[in-house]
């Protein structure tokens, strides 16, 4: 095979280039999918393993990917859990005086962050394992810690790296253009000793696969090379995860009622929206105790789970670990997409040609049962920000059913003819090819007929960016189509489209709480960590030329921070129908029966401090879709926005 694969063998070893797959999957989702399906495939049999982490992934998306399968495959080839390293630094709550005397509260003090566990996924004992590292390796100080410690893997590295891998530091700009570099965190080990160090050092070679040739003969050798000792703490990190209880496929009583007590404390502390929850929330216990209590099957209970969720009216609370709900709900999907359009369920997307059905169809029946008594039912377990947001999420599992299993339909087309016809569910819901049906077709970036240029955001790519500017630079408008989700271009694309610096592109809160505050009246509703987050310096010439930005309830979480971010840089003209109204980093629950709830876990606002989550982007220009224009294959959001600024005056 290719000495530069990613997945290649030598000597007897399986050698994973991380770095390789995790670029792969920035440029490309799919083919970073296909290589991970190949590494996790392989390495299920392999005698001895190289992890080759020495060329860092230089994106932030690539380096997200990295960690998650360099985090995916100690999962797969270890058998039993693997605690991770941990970070120790300071924390100062306030400025605590110097000389001894009392401090009106104010502290300084340390802080370990509780480790990381990777579960076990490996039937079999970890085969001998080599992990390589140099300079150029991304933050992975507390996997590589967490495999010396368990005795999993030992870790080589290449050249003298200094500072540690892991540390982080901060920059103080200092006379003369002199720059400091001080150090600012430990790596503390499982066992508790300071300081992160590989098992050997060898020197650079000149060519990669020299230290992959030696790292195949360690392999062999009767014992893999072991660290030296370091000093340890008084106490070891421990890890905060709460228990799981995997194998309680339908719990008992009591810890149902664990399941509701535990959501229902991590909502109350953590939840950085649970204002916009209402009174409501004082509510939910006493309401949800009684139907815990009466649950009869697992299915009962997963259902209870999910109602309970659509609690906090957050279209980021997903609910997953449900198979009895999975089953009944089947999965599949007949082979087109449906919208509420005009208030009516319309077909909007035929990906089967061969399908008896038409783009402008409205459904009025389901299997007999009126669409709109399936929507509700359907949506009675939907957690969603807003009113758009609960139809979006409910034209996904509106027609869902058992895979092949056939859907029987009422519809009535655009000239108010009947027909019933009957289509199979042969489409997997989660099958990224569905998914991928749905886009829009044309171009991803082009200047229209009028002279406008046009980007689709939902589809616009990363690398992409700089060829997409060069592409519009010359237009007086742009149009960017952001109906859907994007591709983490933002950061990109908007710091160039203004001249100004130091933009804040928006505000973010989260909740913080102090051991030593609890029970404390004065900080009963706890502290907030807030910051402003600001566009990035630009890379390229900045386009000059008016903003347009398409929007509907499609667009939600990162695409309405692009939208943030868009319209801090610059003025822009949102034309459509409101977005999806939720945003903030999405953070993870755990209940027992191994159910995992989502949540935002930021609280995230226009950078003039306007709410965003239950509300979304508000359009300046209000148009929505009609069953006339779908039926037509019209695109009449787009046709305003070109309209507008063709338009004299506005």
């Amino acid at each position: 095979k290719d000495a530069n694969a990613p997945v290649r063998h030598a000597g007897g070893a399986i050698i994973v280039d991380l770095a390789a797959i995790a670029d792969a999957a920035d440029a490309d989702a799919a083919k970073g999918y296909q290589l991970w399906t190949q590494v996790s495939s392989e390495v299920s049999a392999a005698k001895s393993v190289v992890i080759d982490c020495r060329e860092g992934a230089d994106s932030e998306g690539a380096r997200f990917y990295f960690d998650m399968n360099f985090r995916g495959l100690v999962a797969k080839l270890s058998d039993r859990p693997v605690t991770l390293g941990a970070m120790r630094y300071r924390v100062h709550n306030g400025y605590a005086r110097q000389d001894g005397g009392a401090s009106a509260g104010y502290y300084s003090g340390s802080v370990i962050t509780a480790p990381d566990v990777i579960d076990a996924m490996s039937r079999r004992p970890m085969p001998p394992t080599m992990v390589l590292i140099s300079g150029r390796t991304p933050d992975v100080a507390n996997v590589l810690s967490g495999l010396q410690g368990a005795g999993k893997a030992a870790v080589v590295q290449e050249g003298r790296v200094t500072p540690e891998i892991g540390v982080l530091s901060a920059n103080i700009k200092l006379p003369e253009d002199v720059i400091l570099h001080l150090r600012t965190t430990e790596n503390v080990n499982p066992d508790g000793s300071i300081g992160f160090q590989p098992d050997k050092v060898v020197e650079a070679a000149a060519r990669p696969a020299a230290v992959e040739k030696l790292a195949v003969a360690l392999l062999r050798a009767p014992s893999l090379p072991r660290r030296a000792t370091r000093s340890a703490l008084t106490t070891a990190p421990r890890s905060c995860k709460d228990d799981p209880y995997p194998a309680m496929a339908f719990p008992a009583k009591e810890y149902r009622l664990l399941a509701l007590f535990r959501f229902w404390a991590v909502i109350d502390y953590f939840y950085p929206y649970k204002h916009l929850i209402g009174d409501s929330w004082n509510t939910v216990l006493a309401r949800y105790i009684p139907k815990f209590e009466a649950n009869r099957s697992a299915l009962d209970y997963e259902t209870t789970v999910m109602e309970l969720v659509t609690e906090i009216h957050d279209s980021h609370g997903f609910v997953s670990g449900i198979p009895e709900i999975q089953a009944r709900e089947g999965g599949f999907l007949p082979p087109f997409a449906v919208r509420m359009i005009e208030n009516q369920t319309v077909v909007t997307k035929v990906i089967d040609p061969k399908c008896a059905i038409r783009a402008g169809d409205v459904i009025e029946e389901i299997d007999g049962d009126a669409v709109a008594r399936r929507r509700a039912s359907v949506g009675r377990l939907v957690c969603a920000s807003t009113a758009q947001a609960l139809e979006a999420r409910v034209d996904v599992a509106l027609l869902a059913g058992e895979k092949d299993s056939r859907c029987r339909l009422k519809l009535r087309d655009i000239d108010g003819k009947k027909r019933e016809i009957d289509v199979a569910r042969t489409l997997s819901a989660n099958a990224p090819d569905y998914y991928r049906a749905q886009e829009r077709t044309g171009p991803v970036v082009q200047v229209l007929p009028r002279g406008f240029g046009y980007v689709d955001l939902a589809r616009l790519s990363l690398p992409d960016v700089d060829k997409m500017f060069e592409t519009i630079k010359s237009t007086p408008a742009t149009i960017f189509d952001m109906r859907g989700y994007p591709n983490g271009t933002a950061w990109a694309i908007a710091p160039r489209l203004t001249r100004k610096k130091d933009v804040v592109g928006a505000l973010f809160s989260r909740p913080i709480w102090e051991a030593k505050n609890l029970g404390d009246p004065d900080y009963a509703d706890g502290s907030q960590f807030t910051f402003a987050q600001k566009l990035p310096a630009a890379t390229g010439a900045p386009y000059t030329g008016r903003i347009v930005m398409l929007i509907d309830e499609r667009a939600m979480s990162q695409a309405e921070h692009t939208c943030l971010f868009f319209e801090a840089a610059t003025d822009v003209t949102f034309i459509g129908t409101p977005t999806n109204g939720a945003n903030g980093d999405v953070t993870t629950l755990v209940l027992p029966g191994n159910i995992l709830v989502n949540f935002s876990g930021h609280e995230v606002r226009h950078a003039d401090g306007r709410q965003l989550q239950r509300l979304g982007i508000q359009p300046n220009v209000r148009v929505a879709p009609t069953i006339r224009g779908i039926s037509a294959g019209r695109d009449e959001v787009l046709d305003t926005a070109v309209e507008l600024l063709t338009t004299p005056g506005h």
